[in-house]
C-alpha cells in the first residue's frame, strides 16, 4: 500500500475533524486501521463499497480496505439511492461500509457490530463469482457524480506510483496542512489524501461548501497550507474576489478536472504573486489515477493555457493514427505513458477477474500539440465534434475562444444541424455579440447558431460541465 506507517513519525498529526476538532496522531490512525482490517480480512479477496464523505472515519475505512487485501470502490454517499442500488446490484460487493443510514437499500445483507461511526454490512451468501484481481485496490466511477456504472480498475502500483509523482513535483512534506474539499470519491480528491499520506502531512477533513464564509473561517483557524480545486472552484473562488481574501496560512493552490479559462488563470496567477503562493494548473484523467501533468510554477506565467510537462516517470507523445507528430504545434491524440496508467475498466462484476490490459499506455481521447519547449497544450476532445455544412467544428475550441474573449464560462454542444451555445450569468445583450463572434470566426449562417443565458452552468459533482444535464435543458 502507498501509505507506509513505518516512515512517518507516529507522533504526529493525521487527521483532524473540522466540526468536532478530532485528531488523531498517524501511531492511533494506524490502530484505527488495523481494528476494522481485522474485521474484513479473510483467506479470499473481496468487494468493498464505501458509501463515504470527508470524514475521519471514511479515511479510516478507505485505508483499512486497502490493508485488507481487498479492493474498494468509494462512492458519494450523497449519491442518488437509485444509482446507488443499480451499483450494487451490477457488482455484488460482499462488505458495505457507509456513514450514512443505507440498511434499507441492501437485500441479502446483514449488519455487523463495528465501534466505529460507519455501518458495517457483510453479504450472508456469497456469489459464485469469478476471483477479483490480486493487483486490482481500487474502482473509481468513470463519471463525477460516480453514477455510472462503468468503473477505472485501478492497482496497488497505479495509486502508489501516482502518490509519489503528485508528492514530488508539489514537494510535499509532513509540514503541509490540506483541507478535504473535493470529494474522496472523485479521483482528484483521493489524491490529495493518498500524496498527502504518503508523507506524513496533516489533513483537516471538511464536508463544508468552499462557497461559505464557515469554510474559509475553518480554513484560517487550522492554519490550512493549500487548496486543490477544478474550474467550477476557481470560478467561484474568482467571484469571492479571492484577491482580497486573508488567507495568511495559504502556500499552495492546485487546479485539475478539467479546462480553466486563461483569463482565470491569469486572475490567479497574478493573485498567487502578489500573495506570495504556488499555483498549480495540472491536467489528468481518473484513467491515469489521477495525475499526467503539470505546469511548473516558475513557468505559469509564460506558459498559460498549457497542461506542462509529463509528471515524474511519464511521457507523453502525440500521434495521428499510427504515426508519431514530432513537430511543434501539430496537433493529434495526446497518448501518455506510466505506471499510474489503470488496469482497464469494469462494466460487470466479471471485469473485475481481468488483469492488466493497457501495459501503461492510455490513449485520452484529446486532441493536443507541443510547443518548442516541450510543453503541451490541449485543443480539445476526439469526439466533441460537430459538422455544419460540412464544416468541422471543434466543441471545446469554440468554448475556449468564448471564455477567453468574453471573461464568462460557456457550454457548448449541439448536432450537426445546430450549434448550441449557453452562457453563464451575462446581460442579453451579450448573448447576441458571442453569437457574432461564432458566426465571423467560423463562418457559418446565424440559423444554424443558438445562444442562451443561464445564471450557473450545471457542474457534476466533481466540478466538470454536465454535458448530460445541459444537453437536457431548452435554451432561453
Amino acid at each position: 500500500m502507498f501509505w507506509k506507517p513505518e516512515n512517518i513519525d507516529a507522533n504526529a498529526i493525521a487527521l483532524i475533524d473540522d466540526s468536532s476538532g478530532r485528531q488523531l496522531t498517524y501511531r492511533e490512525l494506524d490502530n484505527f486501521c488495523s481494528l476494522l482490517t481485522d474485521r474484513i480480512t479473510s483467506d479470499e479477496k473481496k468487494l468493498a463499497f464505501l458509501f463515504c464523505d470527508n470524514s475521519i472515519d471514511c479515511i479510516i475505512a478507505y485505508l483499512s480496505i486497502l490493508r485488507s487485501g481487498n479492493t474498494v470502490l468509494p462512492v458519494s454517499s450523497r449519491m442518488d439511492d437509485t444509482l446507488k442500488v443499480v451499483l450494487l446490484k451490477i457488482y455484488r460487493p460482499e462488505i458495505v461500509l457507509s456513514i450514512d443510514e443505507i440498511s434499507y437499500l441492501l437485500e441479502g445483507y446483514e449488519q455487523e457490530e463495528y465501534d466505529g461511526k460507519l455501518m458495517l454490512f457483510k453479504r450472508k451468501q456469497s456469489d459464485d463469482n469469478l476471483p477479483l484481481h490480486k493487483d486490482l485496490a481500487v474502482l473509481l466511477s468513470t463519471s463525477g457524480t460516480t453514477g455510472s456504472p462503468k468503473l477505472v480498475r485501478l492497482s496497488y502500483k497505479n495509486i502508489s506510483s501516482n502518490a509519489e509523482s503528485i508528492a514530488e513535483y508539489l514537494a510535499i512534506t509532513g509540514t503541509e496542512k490540506p483541507i478535504t474539499n473535493l470529494p474522496m470519491s472523485y479521483s482528484f480528491g483521493l489524491s490529495v489524501i493518498n500524496s498527502h499520506l504518503l508523507k506524513g502531512a496533516k489533513i483537516v477533513c471538511s464536508n463544508k461548501s468552499m462557497v461559505m464564509r464557515d469554510f474559509w473561517n475553518t480554513f484560517n483557524l487550522n492554519g490550512c497550507t493549500s487548496f486543490s480545486g477544478v474550474p467550477y472552484n476557481y470560478q467561484m473562488l474568482q467571484r469571492l474576489k479571492f484577491d482580497g481574501m486573508n488567507l495568511p496560512t495559504l502556500k499552495t493552490m492546485t487546479q485539475a478536472g478539467g479546462r480553466l479559462s486563461e483569463e482565470f488563470i491569469k486572475y490567479f496567477y497574478e493573485a498567487s504573486l502578489k500573495k506570495n503562493i504556488r499555483f498549480f494548473v495540472m491536467y489528468g484523467q481518473t484513467e491515469a489515477t489521477a495525475r499526467i501533468s503539470y505546469v511548473p510554477v516558475d513557468k505559469l506565467g509564460e506558459k498559460i493555457g498549457s497542461i506542462g510537462v509529463p509528471i515524474a516517470g511519464g511521457a507523453i507523445r502525440i500521434f495521428n493514427g499510427d504515426c508519431e507528430i514530432t513537430s511543434p504545434h501539430t496537433a493529434g491524440e495526446l497518448v501518455y505513458y506510466g505506471s499510474n496508467v489503470m488496469m482497464g475498466y469494469a462494466e460487470s462484476r466479471s471485469d473485475l477477474s481481468k488483469g492488466d490490459e493497457l501495459s501503461g499506455v492510455l490513449c485520452t481521447g484529446d486532441l493536443a500539440y507541443k510547443d518548442e519547449d516541450g510543453y503541451f497544450y490541449i485543443t480539445g476532445r476526439l469526439k466533441r465534434f460537430i459538422k455544419l455544412f460540412g464544416l468541422r467544428v471543434n466543441l471545446d475550441e469554440a468554448e475556449k475562444l468564448i471564455e477567453n474573449e468574453f471573461g464568462i464560462a460557456a457550454a457548448c454542444y449541439g448536432s450537426d444541424d445546430m450549434l448550441k451555445i449557453l452562457i453563464q450569468s451575462a446581460p442579453a445583450v451579450l448573448s447576441e455579440t458571442v453569437k457574432r463572434k461564432i458566426i465571423d470566426t467560423y463562418k457559418i449562417h446565424h440559423s444554424v447558431v443558438s445562444v442562451g443565458c443561464i445564471n450557473t452552468i450545471p457542474v457534476t459533482q466533481s466540478g466538470k460541465k454536465d454535458y448530460k444535464l445541459i444537453q437536457s435543458m431548452e435554451l432561453r
